[in-house]
This record gives C-alpha cells, structure tokens and sequence, in this order.
C-alpha cells in the first residue's frame, strides 16, 4: 500500500479520525518524516504493515493489497542492483589478466546488506575468484564483492589489486609510506613487497576493496 492512501485506510478501518502523528508513533518515526513520506509516495514495508497492525490492533487484507506498481517500487527500494562482470577474474595463484570488464549480468543485493558493508553503490561490482593462494578465506570460483571507493589500505584487509599486468585478490600491510606487503592466507604462497621507491616494482594499482565473498557449497 502506499503511503499517502494509508492514513484514509485507517480512518475507514477505525471509524475515526487518525493522525500523521499517531501513524508516526505506531512506526517509530516523527510526524515530518511520516508526512515525507506521503509526500515521496513511498511504499509500506511489510514489517511497517506489522507495526501498524500492533498499534492499532487490526488486521485488516487491505493493508496488504500492493498494485504491481507499488510492488516493483518496494522492490526498488529494498535492494540495489550491482553489476556482475562475468569475464573478470582475480587470481588465488599466480594471477589472471582482466580481459574483459563488460557487464554480463547483474545482482540484486539487500539494502540491509550494501548498508552493513557501507557499500557505495555507484562504484561496486562482483568479480569472480580463480586459484587457491586465499584459501581457508576464499576459494576458487567464488564470488567477490569489489568497492573500488576504497582503496586506503588498512591493515590486514583484502583487496582487488593488479600487479605487474595481472589481477589478484590479496591482503595488505602497508611497512612504510613507500612499501607495501601482498599477503596470501594459504602459507605456500609467499609475501611479496612491493617497493615504490623502486623502479622496477611501481607496477601496481588497488582496484577496490574486498567487502565480501560468496561461494556455493559443492
């Protein structure tokens, strides 16, 4: 249901008059925000419905009636859509070039979710893992959710980073302000330093942040 119809709703339900004030204490909100809200023509969400239905001690199917309309801005408002570079690959080895960066698909995630990884929306994408160099942390063939808004390297996080012409996902030390430490979880791969200072070793650049990975239990 939309916002703007639910205060009628509810006087045609009560056989009396309700306020924006009295909508906003049964969802927790202040009247102004309530009164945005109408004016936003934003969607109730199920769980606001529920919230409704307590403080007013109703249930009432009306309330639950969305219009296809109503349904696809729910949707739109509940998830963020991310693109899935199908053809990128970052190595769990020895590296994996990035021969393709066009999107093939594309990934609906949880608003809840991009907002508990502080995701940025316009400049994160999913890539896919290749090797073993990260294991236990990630596996081959795994899911990478990249926000290249972060690339201030923080000790000890996973980063997307290319490295003499090849992509890998890797952790990160920075020694100095000069010198970077590539680290794998799985210890047969060995730390690798980078040196800026030295020109043989300025080929590198952070792609984005690792913020999360997924996988498919085999």
């Amino acid at each position: 249901m939309n916002f703007s119809d639910i205060q009628n709703t509810l006087q045609n339900i009560m056989g009396r008059k309700v306020t924006q004030e009295e909508i906003g204490n049964a969802l927790g909100i202040k009247k102004s925000a309530v009164n945005i809200r109408i004016k936003n023509g934003s969607v109730l969400k199920p769980h606001e419905i529920r919230k409704i239905e307590e403080y007013f001690g109703i249930e009432y199917k009306e309330l639950h009636v969305l219009s296809r309309e109503e349904v696809k801005k729910l949707e739109e408002e509940s998830c963020i859509e991310l693109p899935v570079l199908g053809d990128v690959e970052a190595s769990m080895g020895y590296g994996v070039s990035i021969y393709n960066e066009n999107q093939t698909a594309s990934y609906n995630l949880s608003m809840q979710l991009a907002r508990d990884l502080s995701l940025s929306k316009n400049s994160s994408h999913i890539i896919f893992a290749r090797g073993n160099s990260m294991q236990p942390t990630i596996a081959d063939g795994d899911s990478l959710l990249i926000d290249s808004s972060k690339k201030d390297i923080y000790d000890g996080k996973i980063y997307c980073i290319r490295m003499n012409g090849q992509l890998y996902a890797k952790r990160l030390q920075k020694l100095s302000p000069a010198k970077i430490k590539v680290i794998s979880d799985n210890k047969d791969y060995e730390p690798i330093v980078i040196d800026f200072e030295e020109k043989n070793d300025c080929d590198f650049e952070i792609i984005g942040e690792v913020r999360w990975s997924g996988r498919v239990f085999r």
